[in-house]
């Protein structure tokens, strides 16, 4: 598999061990600064069309899978996009791997927030099934949970395996379906419940660092419980005897710059002020723990078959 870096903030712009290993192995660096202002926390469709446009030039031809690093974890609507590409020419039905401390299920957007994405990604043409992991946001609580697309789990589209429910049970209940909790089963038994919910043998990953205890990323959202090595045997149990398609990373934290307009600027400022933590880290302490998080991920994927 190879990588790619897609630069819609600093973030990896300030990785430079991760860009010269990314180009050392054949990999691409796709500069869109331009680009993200307008599209951070949530971008209008022209926005992204003009990234869709940029990715179908510049990325690695359609049909080579790829892992690719997208900054921080505002840019997260950008996977639909990336899993489009994979999907349109795996040629069998596709599983996504969703690894989030956050839903990012919410109605409004139409898939163009960050938080909203994943409505648009599980109805894309040969995608089977989300499978969402390591959430312990209270968006998932059963009056938070309202304002999700919960029709996906009556379609059959996703699947819920938070680390932990708001309410401290041992599963999360939604919509006449119930999945135990990663922290209720253990870690052992939630490898093998992935495997026997994975329904095809094409699986894509997305990745947000915020899944990750605070002790391994520095990210612009709360975050959740789960290790990097979770994350990594997951995957490998996931795809063993499956085909990897692609695969991206997002969660990098990154100073806000808000575009799209004056009163876009200012809903934005007003959204991540509810929102998001108010704390700003040391910009070189964060950079530290997300490059080498990054430059495991890298070695990971890159050595994994596809």
């Amino acid at each position: 598999m190879r990588a790619a870096l897609l630069q819609l903030d600093d973030a990896l712009e300030n990785q430079p061990e991760l860009t010269a290993q990314v180009l050392a192995a054949g990999g691409r660096v796709l500069a869109a600064r331009e680009l993200g202002p307008p599209l951070r926390l949530w971008g209008r469709e022209a926005t992204l069309e003009a990234l869709r446009d940029r990715l179908a030039s510049e990325l690695a031809p359609r049909g080579e899978a790829e892992v690719v690093f997208a900054g921080s974890g505002d840019f997260h609507h950008v996977t639909p996009l990336l899993l489009a590409r994979a999907a349109a020419v795996a040629d069998e039905p596709v599983t996504v791997l969703h690894f989030d401390n956050h839903p990012d299920w919410v109605r409004f957007a139409q898939g163009r927030h960050c938080g909203s994405w994943v409505g648009r990604a599980a109805r894309l043409p040969g995608v089977a099934r989300v499978v969402t992991i390591g959430v312990t946001s209270p968006d998932i609580g059963r009056a938070r949970s309202r304002e999700g697309d919960l029709a996906l789990i009556a379609e059959d589209r996703l699947d819920l395996f938070a680390w932990t429910a708001p309410d401290g049970a041992a599963e999360v209940a939604l919509e006449g379906r119930a999945w135990p909790t990663i922290a209720a089963l253990g870690e052992r038994a939630f490898f093998t419940r992935l495997e026997a919910a994975i329904p095809t043998r094409a699986i894509y990953v997305t990745i947000d660092k915020d899944v990750l205890r605070p002790a391994e990323a520095v990210t612009n959202w709360d975050q959740g419980q789960a290790s990097l090595e979770f994350v990594m045997t997951a995957i490998a149990c996931a795809a063993a005897g499956r085909r990897l398609i692609g695969a991206d990373v997002v969660g990098d934290w990154s100073k806000a710059v808000y575009g799209g307009g004056p009163a876009a600027y200012l809903l934005k400022q007003g959204e991540a002020l509810i929102d998001q933590p108010w704390r700003r880290p040391a910009a070189a302490g964060a950079r530290a723990i997300n490059e080498a998080v990054n430059l495991r991920l890298l070695a990971f994927f890159t050595e994994l078959p596809s």
